[in-house]
């Protein structure tokens, strides 16, 4: 896929679609590194700050994590656990706090669920990880 610099959609948003087909399409399975960032750009005729905000907007999606040292890896899918909901919990998604985060093992780019029954909060999940099944 080749990008358009006249389509009026950003570069970046177009090379972060680019690299998501061919993840989805299996050239780079869950645990693979994707080519060095520079042989990104250089390969789809964009700079680094480009290939940067495609990469980071791919993480934020979940799709790939950053490996300081490593490399852009396409992340794996967590095998998921069904937890048990009250009947009448409120249930919000939000992104978690850096504490959670850190407490949950959360990958950037994963938001939570929150459990809330009666005004309190009865759980918090990684919603990667976690399917949330009424009782």
């Amino acid at each position: 896929m080749s990008l358009d610099p006249h389509s009026g959609v950003p570069l970046h948003r177009q090379l972060a679609a680019a690299l998501r087909a061919r993840i989805t399409a299996g050239e780079w399975p869950p645990g693979a590194l994707l080519p060095p960032a520079a042989r990104i750009g250089y390969d789809y005729g964009v700079g680094k700050a480009t290939v940067q905000a495609a990469v980071t907007a791919l993480r934020a999606e979940g799709v790939v994590d950053v490996e300081r040292g490593v490399g852009i890896r396409v992340r794996v899918q967590a095998e998921r656990e069904i937890v048990s909901v009250p009947r009448g919990a409120l249930i919000d998604a939000r992104m978690p706090t850096p504490a959670e985060r850190r407490d949950l093992d959360i990958p950037e780019g994963v938001p939570v669920q929150v459990v809330t029954l009666g005004g309190r909060v009865r759980g918090v999940h990684p919603a990667d990880r976690v399917t949330l099944r009424l009782r």
